[in-house]
């Protein structure tokens, strides 16, 4: 682990972490405009120690819950797309089977009010 220095309505706070600076920014980033939101008009806020590192990591929970959705939702459509894929197949391979059956033996066909095989 090594330490990173964030910082959250204009405080610094330096904490310890193995993930990446990018990432840990956006969190942080992510966190400012929340609370910015919750206090408009508020320049600083005062918060506990503990209580912006439980923010940090819900707000980490939260990206990665997002981000496993996303695969997950991709793909679930990626086998929504080839299972729609195998029966527009499936439905034109009987098609022309339907097709090349019409008119033939075995076939049926309806006459007056009953059925009857030619």
């Amino acid at each position: 682990m090594r330490r990173m220095k964030i910082s959250v309505f204009n405080k610094d706070y330096f904490i310890k972490t193995d993930a990446d600076d990018e990432y840990v920014s956006e969190i942080a980033a992510y966190l400012e405009a929340k609370l910015r939101e919750a206090s408009p008009g508020e320049d600083t806020v005062s918060a506990p120690r503990p209580f912006l590192l439980a923010t940090l990591k819900i707000a980490d929970e939260y990206f990665r819950l997002k981000r496993e959705f996303e695969e997950f939702k991709n793909r679930a459509e990626q086998k929504s797309n080839s299972l729609v894929e195998m029966l527009d197949n499936s439905l034109k391979s009987i098609e022309t089977f339907v097709t090349q059956g019409e008119g033939g033996v075995g076939t049926k066909s309806k006459g007056e009010g009953e059925e009857t095989f030619k």
